[in-house]
């Protein structure tokens, strides 16, 4: 046995076989905790800026970009649901998050309170959920044919998302959303810069710079005491 071979028995005795990590490849959302914990306040604020929208005096946004309004009850606001289907693309937002599907891609579940985000193989919802309760079951991904189609999907989701808000600042105004961001308990992201947020976090730009974190976010982020 040389040298070589007798390393690969040893490294696949510990779990180290190089074609075990192959195939794991590509596997994870591949966020640092830095990243998951910013996008984790953005979307605080972005479901927050979302139920603000509805309740605009001007006009219902979501309506006007495309979304249906559903409601379990007619005198329970908090069961309701915005439910877009535009030709291969299927999403729903409530108070408590969002999903996110796409034709040959599955579901995404987006929790409020958790930024990792939850994969089904279904494209769409049925369309009488209202409660967490009520929602199928989302999982982690499970090998490379899941994550490739969950990965895919989570930068669209977060694509998406950055497209909407640049369409908010055209269709409310500049101060529209300015005023929106501020009346939030926790202003986090600069409302002129949640679409560029969004992109960022969609592209994973992080892997392409060379400043720290921080520096990077620093771009998007209200400066603390303002």
């Amino acid at each position: 046995m040389t040298r070589t071979e007798a390393s690969n028995v040893i490294d696949s005795a510990k779990g180290n076989d190089p074609g075990r990590k192959s195939a794991r490849a590509g596997q994870g959302w591949c966020m640092p905790q830095q990243v998951l914990r910013f996008g984790g306040r953005l979307m605080e604020q972005q479901l927050w800026c979302w139920g603000r929208d509805v309740e605009r005096p001007e006009g219902n946004l979501l309506m006007a970009f495309g979304f249906d309004r559903h409601r379990d009850c007619e005198f329970d606001p908090q069961s309701t649901c915005y439910r877009l289907d535009r030709d291969e693309l299927h999403v729903s937002l409530w108070g408590f998050g969002m999903f996110f599907g796409r034709r040959d891609l599955g579901g995404l579940y987006v929790n409020r309170f958790d930024f990792r985000p939850g994969w089904a193989p279904i494209e769409s919802l049925a369309e009488g959920i209202h409660w967490p309760e009520e929602l199928p079951a989302f999982a982690r991904p499970k090998g490379r044919s899941q994550w490739q189609r969950a990965r895919a999907l989570w930068s669209s989701l977060l694509c998406w998302i950055g497209d909407y808000e640049a369409w908010v600042q055209e269709a409310g105004g500049r101060s529209y959303r300015d005023e929106t961001v501020e009346t939030w308990l926790r202003p986090f992201v600069r409302a002129d810069k949640m679409s560029a947020a969004w992109q960022f976090l969609s592209s994973q730009a992080w892997n392409r710079r060379s400043k720290p974190l921080n520096s990077l976010f620093k771009l998007y982020t209200i400066p603390k005491g303002n």
